[in-house]
């Protein structure tokens, strides 16, 4: 009996043995590998916030051992983590105190290293162990270095934006060209008329005897209306006096004889506005003055133009009979807001219409004064 004991104790005390050996191959092997991968392998306490296992990826990077790092305890994170990402990184740590079992918690963050470099990493940690009442004790966490990734996606980025700026450059030299080309024709128009077509309207007007009244006064009229083009394709005031004072201008010219009463406020802080833009303007309210004398049938017109920041409203407001739905749901169908919207085009403004039968039309356009150079 007593031999039969002796052999029992004997392969418990065997078996124990090989348990052992198996639990130090087992972490030997688990060591091996962790030693193996690119990445960060570690085991935090997390009641503690001290490293009690880390791979040596993690000692490569900090030039530390893996007893220096658990002495540091809470100190090697405020070491290595980026000051700019240690709120959200702590928070993590957080967060993972009140985890559960099967809970992944997943980070990005920067660490600097012991040369200054820093890393992006990408991280993915879960509660490892749990202390006697339940609360986790260590995390196991792996942690990828993603810097060339980072620095990839960045330079991307900065790629992106330089095409965009670029695109952005070009639009605004084939605008700055497109206006100077229409501006150009508009003169050498007015010029003609000016030049030609009233010099032989003046020269019929001498040739007309006293008893011509009515030819005599109709050619005046067509005098006048020839200046009066002329004018208006080269808008002298805009050049000289500016935006303010060239719309104003416009305002009495155009709705004065049409008997049209009109208010006209303008707040803008600077002086004088980018000429593309001030041109642009330009075109659109006469544009919109056009129509709205054409087809409106209203007595009181409202325009405005107002700077908030680095943008402009404009608005033109009328009391007349409404615009038709076909025309509102696609401008492009009425030659003259088409017009107005691709000139707003090549500014990158923003143009709204509203109207409705017998209440009258209210234009709204945002324009960014970035939108030429």
């Amino acid at each position: 009996m007593e031999k039969y004991k002796d052999a029992n104790i004997i392969g418990q005390n065997l078996n124990h043995k090989i348990l052992i050996e198996d639990f130090e191959l087992e972490s030997i092997v688990f060591s091996k590998i962790a030693d193996a991968v690119p990445d960060m392998l570690y085991v935090t306490d997390i009641q503690q916030m001290r490293k009690i296992y880390s791979n040596t990826r993690i000692h490569q990077l900090f030039k530390m051992g893996r007893k220096e790092i658990s002495d540091m305890g809470f100190r090697f994170f405020e070491k290595i983590v980026h000051p700019a990402d240690q709120h959200k990184f702590f928070e993590s740590i957080e967060s993972l105190r009140k985890a559960k079992d099967n809970d992944v918690n997943e980070l990005e963050y920067r660490i600097i290293d012991h040369e200054g470099k820093v890393h992006w990493l990408t991280t993915k940690r879960k509660v490892l162990k749990r202390d006697e009442y339940g609360a986790p004790l260590q995390i196991i966490g792996i942690s990828q270095d993603v810097t060339a990734q980072m620095e990839l996606n960045e330079e991307r980025q900065r790629l992106m934006e330089e095409q965009t700026r670029l695109k952005s450059l070009q639009q605004r030299r084939l605008f700055k060209a497109i206006i100077s080309a229409q501006e150009e024709e508009r003169r050498n128009i007015a010029e003609n008329l000016h030049n030609e077509i009233g010099q032989l309207l003046f020269a019929a007007q001498l040739k007309l005897g006293a008893s011509e009244a009515e030819s005599r006064a109709l050619i005046n009229a067509a005098i006048k209306k020839v200046r009066q083009i002329s004018f208006e394709l080269t808008p002298v005031l805009l050049n000289d006096m500016g935006l303010e004072v060239a719309l104003k201008d416009m305002l009495e010219r155009k709705l004065d004889v049409q008997q049209i009463d009109f208010n006209f406020s303008f707040n803008i802080k600077e002086k004088r506005l980018n000429s593309n833009i001030e041109v642009v303007i330009y075109r659109i309210i006469q544009e919109l003055l056009n129509n709205t004398i054409k087809h409106a049938e209203a007595s009181h017109i409202n325009v405005l133009i107002l700077q908030k920041e680095d943008e402009l409203y404009v608005s033109q407001t009328d009391n007349g009979k409404g615009m038709d739905n076909a025309v509102i749901s696609d401008p492009k169908k009425g030659f003259g807001l088409k017009s107005v919207v691709n000139r707003l085009h090549l500014l990158n403004g923003v143009f709204e219409v509203f109207s409705k039968p017998n209440k009258g039309t209210k234009i709204l356009m945002n324009i960014p004064l970035n939108g030429a150079e």
